[in-house]
């Protein structure tokens, strides 16, 4: 009887939002054509191409809802999200029981909200730790995740570090190598690839690979350069250099990216530490728990103190992190405070309700931590537990899927490009292949592939717009001294275009990994006084959208943002096209004048990139590092056809949808049959 429930389920869901090819009457062929021209177009991520044709299409067979639809589904990819809501609720109108165009609108108007709050968070699951057979772990201490959305648990009383997938769950248990076994470990840093674990009774910070593979070991017992007693915190700044509480010996130490030991400190005068625990790296300063002052203490990168934090209700801090502006300290007694950066105000979680409404009581919290789709995570030392808490909007909602393109070029081969975010707009990572249907013409296709995330990241694309003044022109040196480190650090497959932004757009390199072709062009070009940035960024992000992999959208400029810059294309629009395909974008100024910073952060901010101001000594020397860091999170499913190849023109429906932590996302998609090759 499940059974045949459950097969009704899949037939139903499949069948809700099937908006079919229509049959059309004589006269009406030219709206296929279109229709079919503007589909072709869309698959080959021409999308302002696209929208032309579906434009076309509608006018010519006014209830033709598919073309509709994907005129809706173009809207957004280009940015024009009004526009596209607008499409979906004449469409609603029309097809008022169509749950996949309710999901759609209500997701397109979170999208133009902003988004909805991801600090608005309700209980979803626990990780108990005794429940793992074979991986488990009993009073975890720290958690730390990966950008694939795999996640670390480290256990204390069982020596261990079990690895979880994304919907939690283990997937493998570290203990170390034969020679090296985990005895205490008692904090965690993920950097680049590699997952650094403190081990209070080792006396070391052993270094693993996301394999489990002990790599090397750092440190060792004692109280010189170098040598621990008791690590008990770990963490990273921005420049791979890294800082242990070495709480044994009162005392942080400093090491450098490759591991060599670069100074240390303990305070002075009534600062001085007295068994510092957990620590933390934010907007270059540091944070200290000083465990047996019960307090924090703030440090900058070269040891010296910058203020105090202390809270009379403390008994026993333990830990620190600042995560989506909040900053969580954890408390062994009293529980999870959190402190908004934005509205100075102290929370307390000593207790919290679970799904049926009881209360749970927090039994020496360690840590706390967030993952990539904003799900928080408390991770308890003495009821040997996770607690996991995510987004109620997350819980509630559908899940935000949708379909970007459709490669037939090697046909019967389909690769599907999709894109999977929550209602907080947060792109979801880690999804296993087996959350995912495809149906093909309401036939579910049970062989199909996702693309690795290690070859779909291989090459970083940019485009650079430059402001054609005066002043930029003559920053030649600074801009060599800046970008130097950067244009060293591009590989053979990373890939440059530049834009001149004038008086109108143009493309001046296609494509170039040479620094001096692009500083020759900035100089060189004959200067203007008025910059046509909104045309450039458009004609960029047209650009970076059809290539795979990280892709950034870079403005070099002297000059603030002013309103006459973006008449033809507003920020807006540029902001939302960008975030559509989660483009960043940055700035690099030579100007530190605070006017022109505040000029263009309502471009960086909301697309999650940066404004970063050029002096030669600055940030610009990890700017690789940065823009490698942002991921291309596509999923692309491929699978092989059954479909008859002599079917040529023939218009296939494709359906995806997905599964992920108990909450489902689909989207409508399509292809026409194309001609042999």
């Amino acid at each position: 009887m499940k059974r045949i429930i459950f097969i009704l389920f899949l037939f139903v869901s499949t069948q809700i939002a099937s908006i079919d090819f229509p049959n059309f009457q004589l006269g009406e062929e030219a709206a296929k054509e279109e229709f079919k021209k503007g589909l072709t177009y869309k698959n080959l991520k021409k999308y302002s191409a696209a929208k032309e044709r579906f434009q076309k299409s509608v006018s010519l067979k006014k209830d033709f809802h598919l073309a509709r639809l994907e005129l809706a589904n173009n809207y957004f990819l280009l940015g024009e999200w009004e526009q596209s809501l607008e499409e979906l609720e004449i469409l609603s109108t029309q097809r008022k029981s169509d749950l996949l165009l309710q999901t759609k609108i209500e997701s397109l108007r979170l999208n133009i909200a902003g988004g909805s709050s991801s600090l608005e968070r309700i209980f979803f699951k626990t990780l108990d730790g005794d429940q793992f057979r074979g991986n488990r772990f009993r009073n975890p201490v720290d958690i730390a995740f990966d950008e694939d959305g795999f996640f670390y648990i480290a256990g204390f009383d069982t020596s261990n570090i079990v690895q979880f997938n994304a919907n939690g769950e283990p997937v493998s248990n570290w203990k170390g190598s034969i020679t090296k076994r985990l005895e205490k470990p008692v904090s965690l840093a993920y950097h680049k690839q590699k997952l650094y674990v403190c081990d209070f009774a080792r006396d070391e910070v052993l270094v693993f690979n996301l394999k489990g593979k002990l790599l090397n070991t750092i440190g060792g017992p004692g109280s010189n350069q170098g040598s621990f007693h008791g690590p008990a915190g770990i963490a990273f700044d921005t420049s791979g250099n890294f800082y242990v509480s070495d709480s044994g010996n009162n005392r942080i130490q400093k090491f450098n990216s490759n591991g060599s030991f670069e100074f240390a400190w303990n305070g002075s005068d009534d600062t001085f530490l007295k068994n510092p625990a957990g620590i933390f790296v934010y907007q270059d300063k540091i944070y200290v728990v000083d465990k047996d002052n019960v307090r924090i203490l703030v440090f900058d990168f070269d040891g010296n103190l910058l203020s105090k934090i202390t809270k009379q209700e403390w008994k026993r801090p333990r830990n620190i992190r600042i995560l989506e502006n909040e900053m969580y300290v954890t408390d062994e007694l009293t529980g999870i405070w959190s402190y908004s950066l934005e509205m100075g105000e102290w929370k307390l979680l000593p207790r919290f309700r679970d799904k049926k409404g009881v209360y749970r009581v927090l039994n020496r919290p360690f840590a706390v931590n967030i993952d990539p789709t904003g799900s928080f995570y408390a991770v308890d030392f003495g009821k040997h537990r996770v607690d996991v808490f995510s987004g109620k909007n997350n819980l509630l909602s559908n899940l935000d899927l949708k379909i970007e393109s459709v490669d037939t070029s090697e046909f019967p081969n389909i690769h599907i490009y999709t894109r999977l975010r929550n209602r907080a707009g947060k792109e979801i990572i880690g999804v296993d292949r087996l959350a995912f249907r495809v149906y093909e013409n309401d036939n579910m296709t049970p062989l199909f592939s996702l693309a690795k995330k290690e070859k779909l990241n291989e090459k970083m694309n940019l485009a650079f717009v430059y402001e054609n003044s005066e002043i930029l022109g003559k920053s030649e040196g600074l801009l060599n001294d800046s970008l130097i480190p950067f244009f060293r650090s591009l590989t053979e497959w990373d890939n440059i275009s530049l834009f001149r932004a004038g008086k109108d757009s143009n493309l001046i390199i296609p494509s170039t990994k040479s620094q001096k072709e692009i500083l020759a062009k900035i100089r060189d070009s004959k200067k203007e006084e008025n910059f046509n940035f909104g045309k450039s960024a458009i004609s960029a992000l047209n650009q970076l959208t059809m290539n795979i992999g990280p892709r950034i959208l870079v403005f070099l400029v002297a000059s603030e943002s002013k309103e006459s810059h973006f008449l033809q294309y507003s920020k807006s629009r540029i902001v939302d096209y960008a975030k559509a395909h989660s483009i960043p974008i940055f700035v690099l100024s030579t100007s530190s004048s605070p006017s022109v910073k505040k000029s263009w952060v309502d471009i960086t901010e909301p697309t999650n990139g940066k404004f970063i101001v050029l002096d030669g000594e600055g940030e610009e020397r990890n700017l690789y590092s940065i823009f490698r860091s942002y991921f291309d999170y596509r999923y692309i499913l491929s699978y092989k056809t059954d479909i008859n190849p002599e079917l040529v023109d023939r218009y296939i429906k494709l359906v995806v949808d997905v599964d992920y932590r108990g909450v489902k996302g689909k989207d409508l998609g399509g292809y026409f049959v194309p001609y042999e090759n």
